[in-house]
């Protein structure tokens, strides 16, 4: 018995100095920024159409390119190295009937915030579209 409580006592007596010698974890990895990406089609009936986008930067860079029933979608971030620090975006959408068809390279703060208006397109047929972003 006072073998084992001699052993348990050395063990005590080391486990600070065996803790001042421990590796330190690495520190968690940055949450990378998202910039969301809102496009909203109003018809001249009023009706509403709104395509969302999420782009995840990794590496300062996103991309995404879809194609859906309608259109085929490409956008683009990018961050900028300014004095004010932003993102370009770069969004483009091709209409298969041709007639929604849109081209945006806009910049907006790099900072978390509220969403921004991007672009507003007014067209003559009594249709408008948005564009807006927000980064998380």
């Amino acid at each position: 018995m006072q073998k084992l409580a001699r052993v348990i006592l050395f063990c005590a007596a080391l486990g600070p100095f065996a803790a001042c010698h421990a590796r330190a974890a690495d520190p968690p990895r940055a949450i990378t920024p998202t910039v969301d990406v809102e496009i909203e089609d109003r018809a001249a009936d009023k009706s509403v159409r709104t395509t969302r986008f999420a782009l995840v930067l990794v590496d300062g860079r996103a991309k995404v390119a879809t194609d859906d029933s309608d259109a085929k979608y490409s956008v683009e971030a990018h961050a900028l190295r300014e004095a004010e620090p932003s993102f370009a975006l770069k969004l483009a959408r091709h209409a298969h009937d041709h007639s929604g068809e849109i081209a945006v390279d806009a910049s907006i703060p790099q900072r978390a915030g509220p969403r921004v208006l991007v672009a507003k397109i007014d067209r003559a047929d009594g249709r408008t579209t948005v564009v807006s972003a927000q980064v998380h």
